[in-house]
């Protein structure tokens, strides 16, 4: 599907997409393999390969050996071709972070836990009463819209 050359390129823009945080511990998404994730993304995109290869084409027709560039240059390179190929590279982008936090491994970093979303979930704080009250409000204030039977 991809050449060694764009395999490459790919793994070096996904560590630009989700840089390695060292003192965190937390690695890179090219680092971690995600790159192996976006093929199988055919769920999420209607042709992740095809919009994975153009942004690829994009960045080796601009700069054959985006390897050499250093990071801020590699980071311009990559915001030229996300205006030119706004919807490969949001596709690209989009399925780097699924790839990423949907990672049992990854999430504990984040302060996630690493089971499954469901059936067990994750704690989520209870809204206030008055929240609740002010979002309610327009509704109980309408009355009754149904037929007693």
């Amino acid at each position: 599907m991809w050449t060694d050359k764009q395999n490459q390129t790919l793994i070096l823009i996904l560590d630009e997409l989700i840089p390695a945080n060292e003192k965190a511990g937390v690695p890179a998404a090219g680092a971690l393999g995600v790159a192996d994730f976006l093929p199988a993304a055919t769920p999420y995109a209607i042709d992740p390969v095809q919009s994975i290869t153009e942004v690829l084409k994009a960045v080796d027709d601009k700069i054959p050996d985006f390897a050499k560039l250093v990071r801020t240059d590699k980071i311009a390179l990559l915001k030229d071709v996300e205006t030119r190929h706004v919807v490969d590279f949001a596709t690209l982008v989009r399925l780097t972070y699924m790839g990423y936090y949907s990672r049992s491994d990854v999430r504990p970093m984040f302060g996630v836990g690493a089971h499954p979303v469901q059936p067990k979930g994750y704690d989520v704080a209870r809204e206030s009463n008055e929240l609740m009250d002010s979002l309610t409000a327009p509704v109980r204030a309408r009355g009754q819209v149904f037929r007693d039977v």
